[in-house]
């Protein structure tokens, strides 16, 4: 069977982010890991930069997965249990795709022009803008303004999760599940800030 050979290349370069680091990171060293030679990883990615994009656009597809599967379980009828839900899921991303949380923010590494990682992290963001637009529609955000909530929340659950990948929980918090973890600190998020005024659904 005809290997995928873009899907391999990308899945050692998460080997390498995991076990090295992506200071190891090179098209030769991944070349070596995929058992193909040293230019086959050029059919696919420019350089480096290239190719730790590419791993990035993954990164925020699977993100979009896990957010999207956390809200279908949650109650589709209730904008507050949708917010919820991205937080919960964002978290589990994280915590199941360290290697990608670790390269799809860094900017620095990566072709932040390139047009399927640009559409990938806006497709990502999106189910984060339009739970909280459905949350202003229903008048649960008594009169803040919907950037401002979209990004204190995705604010709270990047940092737990990246306080919980790094170790620096640990001896701080009694849960030892980073899932529990994440569904109380949303809670508490929601329960905060989502909150119905009074008058019920803001009319138009």
């Amino acid at each position: 069977m005809k290997r995928d050979l873009r899907a391999v290349l990308l899945r050692c370069v998460g080997e390498l982010v995991r076990k090295r680091g992506v200071g190891f990171v090179s098209l030769r060293e991944v070349a070596r890991r995929a058992h193909v030679s040293h230019g086959a990883p050029a059919k696919h990615f420019r350089n480096k930069a290239g190719m730790l994009t590419a791993f990035a656009t993954e990164a925020y597809a699977l993100l979009a997965a896990t957010v999207a599967s956390e809200m279908a379980g949650a109650a589709a009828a209730d904008p507050r249990e949708q917010l919820a839900a991205v937080g919960r899921g964002y978290v589990r991303f994280a915590v199941q795709h360290r290697a990608h949380f670790e390269i799809m923010f860094r900017l620095d590494w990566l072709d932040r022009d390139d047009e399927a990682f640009v559409a990938a992290g806006e497709a990502a963001y999106g189910l984060l803008s339009a739970t909280v637009a459905a949350c202003e529609e229903a008048g649960l955000l008594a009169g803040r303004s919907p950037e401002i909530v979209a990004v204190a929340a995705w604010s709270i659950v990047h940092g737990l999760a990246a306080l919980w990948i790094g170790g620096r929980l640990q001896g701080r918090l009694s849960l030892d599940d980073p899932n529990a973890a994440a569904a109380e600190v949303s809670r508490l998020f929601v329960e905060s800030v989502v909150r119905a005024k009074a008058g019920g659904r803001r009319r138009r």
